[in-house]
């Protein structure tokens, strides 16, 4: 009987594992049966094999052009077989992130004759044509014995991750045929050849990614305009500059007094300013901050202007995501130094030009009117250059695409600039990257005097009225994150890279004064703080000091990088958390710098101060405002030449970066010496009458460069006349 019972078992067990087995079978089959037989890229050269461009569409210039590149391409003439030679039928990469299929961009637009090559990049997005969902059931990471559609057809967007349904191409036309003529006879191609296998081929040609080798940007009254007044600026540069010489050679390699006027022009004189240095200011470590601020500015924006360009196996940027560095992803709030070094500077400035004898509310007016018509030259300049001179430095595939729609942005709303407005206005108006940045500085600056004359006036009020400020800050990121079920952060995924105005934290927290002033309003407390200690001559200890820094910055960058797990993409929102985060992240350096100017400027750092006071990092912190003015274009500008997809890697990015910073530094040297500096004597002396000339003091703060730790009497006087 046992015998009976066992066979049974054993016949049971035999008959679930091939009922199992076949129904896997059948699952498996199924589910193959939905995919199409044939891979992409072999589609994609059935389709564009011989495929030369638009047919039967268009002007009836483009259908002859057409019509005569097919003959010629039948004989092999070179011209001919240049254009068809120039772009890729066969793409590969794309299971790994491989964004462009580029082809060779010059071989298509150096051919001048019979006709002229144009080059397009066209996007073909991709999904099933049958209904079914592929994403049904698809892990984030599939297995080696995956069907491979399915990583294009069954593609889930995280954000973090370059999207596999999405191929772009390089291909040459004439350029008598535009790029509606090429998207309808490209859409019929694929129709053609992708439908069969129950996949959809949406075909999209922007004109603005059509481009030949001949310069097409308007050389309109603006690029003469602004070529001849900065061509006449720097003429006057260059015989002011001469004319300097000349005296110093005719006295013996001594300086000479020369008309305050035209020497303000002198690149020697305004050279000489720029590498003063006093080692016993104490302000000098602001330079030195600002200096390695930037640096790591830099960094981010290369790393930004980096991924959203074309990329060849971006398995390297996708894993930054999963293990890579915190600090990346964490870093929009890099800005927050530059807004606490304002607030601190601003309160040590003006405290002692408010405290002469006779000042009133007047004051406060000729502070704010000298500090914005300080900064508008460099900014004006800038904006006039991005406008209508800088769209013809350059070209490339995607030249017109970047360059050009930062020209337009600048023709069209530069008043939000000067109004010091555009930190208002929608991002995907906003003239130069970096005007929110002056405008909420310029806005600081407003309240940052305001509040600083009523503490001269009326100490308790204004003290209190200083910690108000810093709470309401506060109050203001936490409650608008809360009630608006908003993210802590400004989360940098690839559909921000890709359009900035499409995330609301970038929008609507990161650009208006009222979510940044936390650093700004601790800068000013900690003016206050300071004061009080001096006064009461209260002084740390080395350990203490030393410590204190060690355990602070730790705590603060811990908190930092903390915003990492926002990108986690299963993990459930918490309002909560996301408030608190807000909250913190505003304070991280805040505090860390809180701590540092405290230590600094009771106890002293010791030989570490050198770190930040040194020959080299006050000039270049000198620098900082032109630097930042400049660092966006520079970037935008090396990335929008390129011509073929980059492998990313470590190396890659360190060395792009060191690039960009020499250039970057190079020209905002220029722009200080050119315009900042002459510009900066010529505003003193309109407003004060004779300009005494750069000296060693830190002006009272509303930009990087307005920050310069220089200290001596003459600023001094020349700023107490405010």
């Amino acid at each position: 009987m046992s015998y009976f019972k066992s066979l049974l078992v054993c016949a049971g067990v035999v008959l679930f594992i091939l009922v199992f087995e076949v129904t896997s079978v059948d699952i498996d089959s199924t589910a193959d049966k939905d995919f199409p037989k044939t891979w992409i890229a072999k589609l994609f050269y059935e389709t564009l094999v011989d495929f030369n461009g638009p047919r039967d569409v268009g002007s009836t210039v483009c259908r002859r052009q057409m019509q005569m590149y097919a003959r010629h391409l039948e004989n092999d003439s070179l011209w001919a077989v240049q254009m068809s030679d120039s772009w890729s039928r066969y793409p590969n990469g794309i299971l790994v992130g491989t964004t462009h299929h580029m082809g060779v961009y010059d071989e298509c637009v150096n051919v001048h004759r019979p006709v002229q090559g144009k080059y397009c990049i066209p996007s073909v997005k991709l999904g099933s044509s049958n209904g079914v969902d592929f994403t049904v059931g698809k892990p984030d990471q599939l297995q080696s014995i995956d069907h491979a559609w399915r990583e294009i057809l069954g593609f889930v967007d995280h954000d973090k991750q370059l999207r596999r349904n999405i191929v772009k191409f390089g291909i040459c036309i004439p350029d008598s045929c535009t790029a509606d003529d090429l998207q309808v006879t490209l859409q019929k191609e694929f129709d053609k050849h992708f439908l069969p296998h129950q996949v959809k081929a949406e075909v999209q040609v922007e004109s603005i990614l059509c481009s030949t080798d001949k310069d097409k940007y308007p050389y309109d009254t603006g690029y003469y305009l602004t070529s001849s007044i900065v061509g006449f600026i720097f003429l006057v540069c260059c015989l002011s500059t001469a004319y300097h010489l000349i005296k110093i050679c005719g006295n013996n390699g001594k300086n000479s007094e020369m008309p305050e006027l035209f020497g303000s022009f002198s690149l020697i004189r305004n050279y000489k300013d720029l590498m003063k240095y006093n080692k016993n200011n104490e302000l000098n470590i602001f330079n030195g901050l600002k200096v390695f601020t930037m640096i790591l500015v830099l960094f981010c924006h290369k790393f930004l202007y980096v991924v959203i360009n074309p990329i060849k196996d971006s398995i390297y940027l996708e894993k930054l995501y999963e293990d890579g560095s915190d600090f990346l992803l964490t870093a929009m709030n890099l800005i927050d130094p530059f807004f606490y070094i304002a607030g601190y500077l601003m309160y040590v400035m003006l405290i002692p030009q408010f405290n002469k004898p006779g000042t009133s509310w007047y004051q406060i007016l000729m502070v704010i009117a000298y500090k914005y018509l300080r900064v508008l030259p460099s900014y004006v300049v800038m904006m006039l250059m991005t406008a209508f001179v800088i769209p013809h430095l350059g070209d490339g595939p995607f030249w017109a695409s970047k360059i050009w729609a930062e020209a337009d942005k600048c023709k069209n709303y530069w008043w939000a600039n000067v109004l010091a407005v555009s930190n208002y206005i929608p991002v995907e108006n906003q003239c130069l990257i970096s005007g929110w940045y002056v405008s909420c500085l310029l806005q600081f600056l407003v309240i940052g005097t305001t509040v600083v004359y009523v503490k001269v006036k009326h100490r308790k009020i204004g003290i209190y009225l200083i910690v108000a400020l810093f709470i309401a800050s506060l109050a203001i990121s936490f409650v608008s994150t809360y009630f608006n079920q908003a993210y802590g952060m400004v989360r940098i995924t690839y559909s921000f890279l890709e359009n900035p105005s499409s995330s609301p934290e970038f929008s609507h927290y990161y650009r208006p004064f009222y979510h940044r002033g936390t650093p700004f309003y601790a800068g000013l407390l900690a003016g206050v703080v300071v004061e009080e200690l001096k006064k009461r001559k209260i002084k740390f200890s080395m350990p203490v000091v030393y410590a204190g820094t060690l355990v602070v910055s730790t705590v603060c960058i811990w908190v930092q990088l903390y915003g990492s797990v926002f990108y986690e993409t299963y993990r459930p929102y918490n309002a909560l958390e996301n408030s608190l985060y807000a909250v913190f992240s505003h304070c991280t350096w805040a505090v860390i710098l809180f701590w540092i100017t405290v230590c600094h400027f009771t106890s002293g750092y010791g030989p570490i101060e050198k770190l930040l006071n040194n020959r080299l990092t006050v000039p270049l912190g000198r620098l900082s405002y032109t630097v930042y003015l400049v660092n966006i274009i520079v970037m935008i500008m090396i990335e929008s030449k390129q011509r073929n997809p980059v492998t990313p890697s470590s190396y890659m990015l360190i060395d792009g970066w060191i690039v960009g910073s020499f250039r970057t530094y190079f020209l905002g040297t220029l722009l200080y010496l050119i315009i900042d500096a002459p510009f900066g004597l010529l505003i003193k002396q309109l407003l004060f009458g004779k300009a005494r000339g750069h000296d060693d003091r830190v002006c009272t703060t509303t930009t990087p460069n307005e920050m310069n730790a220089n200290n001596t009497e003459t600023e001094q006087k020349n700023t107490s006349n405010l």
